[in-house]
């Protein structure tokens, strides 16, 4: 995402992406290996801060972005092969949810043969679990988040509407690119990424960004050599 606001998250005050879902409430120790001199990693639709390494795609300019492009429509506009690492943070839900599948196969397409794919978006089983679970038994789950946009009651219900659909502006603009159109389960991206064609694919604990917390699904899969 490209815009930041400035939340505060328990008593610690921190900038976030400007999105309902997106809400960074640490900077976590990266565990990832280092990048070699030789390598291209590539970040789709990354925010404000460039993550250092990465060059970025996006459908706005700013100061992470090299390339810009509407990826939902047009592709990466990258030559095939081209990239060791294709990274995608919380992305993936903004753009509609019958582009998906088009999106993960450029990820492929463009990543060299034995590169690796790795995208975080939130996690709509868990979310829905916890709704459901808070409305049929009066569940406490949810509070795991801690994330009450427009929810000073800490309603369940609009709790998930917040999560799946996120806010818009947060005023009277419909159609803004900070709405959410797509909802995910580890389940169905393995599915696309098998699709696509990546092996090896496996579940991600943290990015390598921000953290996005309890509401985070990590995936990862590697192009075959």
């Amino acid at each position: 995402m490209t815009l930041f606001e400035t939340e505060y998250i328990g008593n610690n005050r921190c900038n976030v992406y400007l999105c309902g879902v997106c809400i960074a409430s640490y900077k976590i120790k990266n565990p990832y290996s280092p990048k070699a001199p030789d390598e291209r990693w590539l970040e789709i639709g990354p925010g404000e801060s460039r993550i250092p390494g990465f060059e970025g795609i996006n459908i706005v300019k700013n100061d992470a972005t090299d390339y810009i492009a509407d990826v939902a429509n047009q592709g990466i506009t990258l030559p095939s092969n081209t990239f060791d690492l294709v990274y995608s943070s919380h992305f993936l839900e903004h753009i509609e949810w019958y582009k998906t599948e088009f999106v993960i196969s450029e990820m492929f397409r463009v990543l060299k043969p034995g590169g690796r794919v790795e995208i975080h978006v939130p996690d709509g089983l868990k979310i829905a679990a916890a709704f459901v679970a808070a409305e049929k038994r009066h569940s406490k789950k949810y509070y795991k988040d801690g994330w009450w946009k427009f929810n000073p009651e800490h309603d369940p219900c609009v709790w998930a509407a917040g999560r799946i659909f996120t806010y818009g502006d947060g005023n009277i603009i419909k159609g803004h690119w900070n709405s959410h159109l797509a909802i995910f389960s580890y389940r169905y991206l393995k599915k696309l990424l098998t699709k696509a064609g990546f092996i090896n694919i496996k579940k991600l604990k943290v990015p390598r960004g921000n953290d996005h917390g309890w509401i985070n699904l990590g995936i990862s899969g590697i192009k075959p050599e």
